[in-house]
This record gives structure tokens, sequence and C-alpha cells, in this order.
């Protein structure tokens, strides 16, 4: 039975509800993320089961956005009850990182009781490694954990590393621990297509780590992230509000985040507990005005043009529209439709390839490009663009009324299907 809530907020009730909402949109506390967890259970699962199986390990990997390392942060929060202690070590890289800074972060994090003749106390692993952290040395503390501990690893931003030498060395360890069966999971994190495209030495350690691909979140789980924290909050949100939030965040949770907070804030403002698509109009306005710096100018820079019947704007919105897979890719074919339903006229793919080279190539490569001539697939560079382009797009009104209408419906997967 659908829980009812009252329709009207006491005024001096609404900034706790609004302080209330914050915290629980793109909340910062991993134990916050876990208890409102939703979706990716299928990710989820691949993770607990290979840190189940000793000698397994990680590899998580996916666009830049998809929720990577909010999911490395909750890792702990999802292994069932277990008689161990869980030791859940974080550390994230940087460009110039050797393998020997990478470790000693680790151990930094690795702490352990004793007494050395001061008294018992808490020492860190690292204050025993001064100098230079050799794989040998690594090895040997990762082989310290006893039977009583779940010990988890986790590397993330894996791709922001440069120098191969660390990345081959890193496979290595991971190669080497699998071959010990040593008791400790390392879940690599980073953004990339595939474990080719995040790992050197890939082929050495492709049979002893889960690849685990974390895609754009489905509709689904955008819709159950809207609807556990209006719960959460007392609130309730009209059909069309909903997927409307769903469909223009293009599968991003921060976008999801963000559209449902400001629509939260809309209706809180106006004391109702009940959010409505004018609402969620507003988010819109509110989330493109909010958006950072970059996206404004690589968005300014895809469509500037001194003739007044450049169509850069139109193309790039209908790219937006364009049909796509769970990796935010789409096929040429995709943009027709959509773009007939903007020019309200025929397209041809002919009318507008040249555009999207040049979106690839140029216009500040707006457009990431892979395969080869005649089966080209293109998705935004920056992940987080898609859904601002198609924000700017509504803003423009370049959409027209029937493709808003389709927005709001859970349909919306339909929209433009016969490409």
């Amino acid at each position: 039975m659908a829980q009812k809530f009252s329709l009207k907020i006491n005024a001096e009730d609404a900034p706790s509800k609004r302080f209330e909402a914050n915290q629980l949109f793109t909340p910062s506390a991993p134990i916050a993320v876990a208890e409102m967890f939703a979706g990716r259970q299928r990710q989820a699962a691949k993770i607990v089961d290979a840190i189940g199986e000793r000698g397994r390990h990680v590899v998580l990997y996916g666009e830049r956005g998809v929720g990577k390392s909010s999911l490395s942060q909750i890792v702990p929060f999802l292994i069932p009850s277990a008689p161990q202690h869980i030791r859940h070590i974080r550390v994230q890289c940087f460009p110039g990182d050797t393998f020997s800074n990478i470790a000693k972060r680790v151990f930094s994090r690795l702490h352990f009781e004793a007494d050395y003749g001061e008294g018992k106390r808490a020492y860190a692993v690292s204050e025993f490694y001064p100098g230079e952290v050799t794989i040998d040395d690594f090895l040997q503390e990762m082989r310290r954990f006893t039977e009583a501990e779940i010990p988890i690893i986790i590397i993330d931003e894996f791709n922001e590393i440069d120098d191969e030498d660390t990345s081959i060395t890193i496979s290595n360890v991971i190669k080497a621990l699998s071959d010990d069966i040593a008791n400790v999971t390392i879940m690599v994190v980073g953004v990339a297509s595939s474990l080719l495209d995040l790992m050197e030495r890939h082929e050495s350690i492709e049979r002893c780590v889960e690849q685990v691909n974390m895609p754009r979140m489905s509709p689904d789980e955008r819709r159950e992230v809207i609807e556990k924290r209006l719960n959460k909050l007392g609130m309730s949100i009209e059909h069309d509000a909903k997927w409307t939030i769903v469909n223009l965040s293009r599968g991003l949770p921060a976008y999801v985040h963000s559209l449902g907070k400001h629509a939260v804030f809309s209706a809180i403002g106006e004391l109702r507990t009940r959010v409505t698509l004018a609402d969620v109009n507003r988010a819109v306005e509110d989330v493109i005005s909010s958006s950072q710096q970059t996206l404004r100018e690589a968005y300014d820079i895809a469509t500037r043009s001194n003739h007044a019947k450049a169509r850069f704007k139109t193309v790039i919105t209908a790219c937006a529209l364009a049909r796509c897979d769970e990796s935010g890719f789409f096929m040429p074919a995709a943009v027709r439709e959509p773009l007939a339903s903007i020019t309200n006229r025929p397209v041809e793919i002919a009318d507008f390839t040249d555009m999207l080279a040049e979106f690839a190539e140029r216009r500040g490569k707006i457009l990431e490009r892979t395969g080869e001539a005649r089966s080209y697939r293109f998705r935004f560079a920056n992940p987080a663009m898609h859904p601002y382009v198609l924000m700017r797009g509504i803003q423009a009104g370049l959409v027209d009324e029937g493709v808003k209408r389709a927005l709001s419906t859970s349909a919306q997967g339909d929209l433009f299907a016969n490409d």
C-alpha cells in the first residue's frame, strides 16, 4: 500500500526539510550511501562474490560519473554479516604516481598495535618504510592479514596513472597475490571501456580478476533513487515529474541527484510535499545555471558560429536525444529522427555527418568517436555534457512539446526508436 503524506509543509519546518534533502541527495558519508543504495545490485553481487573467493580480485571500470567511486566506498556495507573483521582501505591515484607512492598510501592507512619499548600504541605500517617500497615489501605486508580479517584494498582513479611501469607492477602484484591465494582482495577502479584500456599486462591477470563493468544507471535504478529519497523525506512526486528526471539524467547518478534535489527545493519553497512537473522545470533552470564553467565553455565552443544558418546547436541537441547504449554510444543513424523532429523536415544521415566529424575532431572535441568509417559510434567525451546539452536544447526551445511530453513518460525509451 502506498504511503500517504501530508500535502503541506509548515513554514517553520521548511528549513529543516531542505537541510534533510541536502543530506539525502548526493550523500557524502559512506554509511548514508549504503542505507539509500539504489540499483547496481548486479555489480555489487559480483564484487561481493569476488571478495568471498580467496585469490580473486576485482577491476571496476566504466565511464566517468557513473558511480564507481561511490560503489567502492560502500563495499564494506555490502558484505553479509560475518565473524571476520573487515579491513577496508581506499586510496586514490594521481598523475605522476609510482608504485611506491601508491603502496605508501596503502601502508599509511594500515595500522596495528604494538609495544616497542615505549608502551603499547598504534603504528602505521608506513612508519617502517621511510624509503622506496618494493614489490616484495608490498607482498609481504599483504600476506600478514589473518583469517580473522576480510581485507579489501581499493585503488581508485587508476586511469590517472601515466607511468606504464607502475601499471605493470600493480598487475604483477595482483597476479602474485592470486597465485599465493593470499587473504586479501585488491580492487582497481578507473575510467575505461575495458580491462585492456585500464591495465597493462592484462592478459596475465584476466583469469584472476572479476571484471565488473559499471554502465549508466537503468531507468528503474534512477527511479528507485528518486523514490527512496522522497519517501525518506515524507514527500511524493507526480508521475510525469519523476520520469522527466529519470529521462533527462541520461543514466548519470549526479544528474538524478541534482535534478531531484532542486525539484524538492522548489516544492519545499512553496510548502508542498508533492513534487510537480513545474518543480522539475525550475530544477532544470537551476541545474543549468549552477553547472560547472567547463561545461558552459565546452558547449559554447562546440556550437559557436558566425553563420546565421549554422545548425551546430540543433545537431548536438539531436545527439543528446539519440538512443544510445548503456555506455552512452550512439550510431549516426540514431541522430536522424531527433534532428528531423527539431528541424521539422526530413533529414538524411549525409546531412549531418560532417558536423559529427567536426564535433569529434574540432569544436572542443565534444564528442568521442570510435570504430571505422561507415561504422563509427559516437558519445559525449565528457558524460556530464550529455544531460547538459539536452537541457540547454530544451531551454533554447529546440525540443518540441511532443518530445517534452515523451520525456515525461516511462515509455521514453521508445522515443526515436526507428533508427
